[in-house]
């Protein structure tokens, strides 16, 4: 089957594709799998230059079919998983993939560096806190809130000058609403 049929046949909600001793999701599948229903499969990061795009698949075993997914129906191809899902967030999840698969191409064609700290953080110029500017209790108690998937996507992207001030303050405001929340 060509890498245009797989893609097809995924975006249908979930199709499990077989391909040998594995089923496998690509794009649309594999994030319903992942992100929507639990699964914690390793996704796989491919550039198609002949498509020329990125696609997002991995898979398990089809032996283990009837454990991981009791309702899946046999077809032609694989399996399929019926019903209706949400895939609201499907571009969001899909651009934040591209943009780790960039990442990480980029990382591999950096010369390699010669000093032995690399992974050492090193802290900011200046403070966020001052002593003028008293900490209150109530800011401090959502502390373990979880950022949203819009927050974590700019968070992701976010490099120094790389969008106007405006927006950069606009985000931290943002930020402030959500945690006081």
């Amino acid at each position: 089957m060509k890498i245009e049929e797989k893609l097809a046949l995924s975006e249908t909600p979930i199709s499990l594709l077989k391909e040998g001793l594995f089923l496998k999701a690509y794009n649309q599948s594999f994030y319903v799998l992942n992100q929507l229903l639990g699964f914690n499969l390793k996704p796989l990061i491919d550039h198609v230059k002949k498509l020329d795009r990125v696609i997002i698949h991995g898979g398990f075993p089809v032996s283990v079919i009837n454990k991981r997914v009791p309702n899946a129906v046999l077809t032609v191809y694989g399996y399929k998983l019926l019903g209706d899902y949400d895939l609201s967030g499907y571009q969001a999840w899909y651009q934040q993939q591209c943009h780790l698969y960039q990442k990480r191409k980029a990382q591999q064609n950096q010369p390699q560096q010669t000093t032995t700290h690399t992974n050492e953080v090193t802290a900011p110029q200046s403070s966020i806190f001052t002593d003028s500017e008293p900490i209150a209790e109530t800011a401090l108690s959502n502390i373990n809130k979880t950022l949203t998937l819009q927050h974590l996507l700019f968070l992701s992207s976010w490099q120094p000058n790389k969008y106007p001030p405006i927006v950069d303050s606009a985000f931290i405001q943002e930020l402030k609403n959500y945690f006081s929340q």
